[in-house]
């Protein structure tokens, strides 16, 4: 008995240390990657210097940021930041209760409630992963493009076909991805700036003084330089979504808003990214950047994707926060 608890011991201790050297090792290589992108002044073939400005600017300003993906944290000299998406979610009046709603599923469609839970959990998981690996494949696109290959992501190296300069989607997300690439960034005025970057309020206190200070991730940043007017140049952000549906059906014949003052949003995904990006636009007006535009990029399980802009709320975000 006593042989057969230490061999118990001892696996458990054996896949103990073996998580904890995948996550370092797969830290160890993000913050590598940050490191290499933060260590050198990045250009881009071609883009104004305004752009090679704004680019390196902005990676200047939060590189004492820090993220750590195992619980998805981050920290500012030693001291933890919410995330966008925790200070934006305080809006949401009408959070999902999973037992209760399993409780009544499994009544109208038979199983029992946790037969129900254990469908959604896995489905769930499924879609996070998923939409984790677009997001790389996204980001590594956007530098590709850019002509910086060096910068793909590790689980995407695979995919790139160096003597054709391509990075093969292999699944229909990623494929909208990709044709979100080829249809829209044809632009001659339109330059790729940054993909999954870091940024955090509170670098410009007389603009932005916040209760509590947050950091966030966009997806990708684009520079528009008009040809004629320059006062009308300036940033776009935008986010992939990878959710099924954006809108909630039920709460919007329910007639369930957010909280003030966004009650006139209704409770729902969609409401929560249009607070979502214009929470991104924060720390980079703090650092005197123009922001003109926000998008969300809505990938589809068919391949398609859906290009939706995003109304400005960052003045009723400084109110509140």
């Amino acid at each position: 008995m006593g042989n057969f608890k230490r061999r118990g011991n001892q696996r458990w201790l054996l896949l103990f240390f073996l998580r904890k050297i995948c996550f370092f090792n797969f830290f160890y290589i993000s913050l590598q990657k940050l490191i290499n992108i933060m260590s050198k002044r990045i250009i881009v073939k071609g883009e104004p210097k305004e752009v090679t400005d704004i680019r390196n600017k902005i990676l200047k300003e939060f590189k004492d940021l820090t993220f750590i993906e195992e619980g998805h944290k981050y920290y500012l000299n030693g001291q933890q930041l919410p995330s966008v998406s925790e200070v934006t979610h305080k809006f949401c009046q009408y959070p999902f209760d999973s037992e209760e709603r399993a409780a009544a599923y499994a009544e109208k469609h038979g199983e029992t409630a946790q037969y129900w839970l254990d469908q959604w959990k896995f489905k769930n998981l499924k879609a996070t992963t998923t939409g984790t690996l677009v997001h790389a494949y996204g980001e590594s696109l956007g530098w590709l493009r850019a002509r910086h290959p060096e910068f793909i992501t590790e689980e995407n190296k695979c995919k790139y076909i160096k003597e054709k300069n391509w990075l093969i989607p292999t699944r229909p997300k990623e494929e909208a991805v990709l044709k979100f690439w080829d249809e829209t960034f044809s632009n001659e005025n339109t330059y790729f700036v940054l993909a999954e970057t870091k940024v955090y309020t509170g670098k410009n206190k007389k603009l932005t003084n916040l209760k509590q200070d947050y950091a966030g991730t966009f997806d990708l940043l684009w520079y528009y330089k008009n040809p004629t007017d320059d006062s009308k140049s300036g940033l776009i952000i935008l986010d992939y979504k990878t959710n099924g549906s954006l809108t909630n059906d039920f709460n919007r014949g329910a007639n369930r808003y957010f909280a003030e003052p966004f009650g006139d949003l209704y409770d729902e995904a969609l409401s929560s990214y249009k607070l979502q990006l214009s929470a991104y636009q924060l720390p980079l007006e703090d650092i005197g950047l123009k922001v003109i535009g926000r998008r969300i990029i809505w990938l589809k399980d068919d391949g398609n994707y859906e290009l939706i802009p995003i109304d400005d709320y960052t003045e009723r975000l400084r109110k509140i926060l």
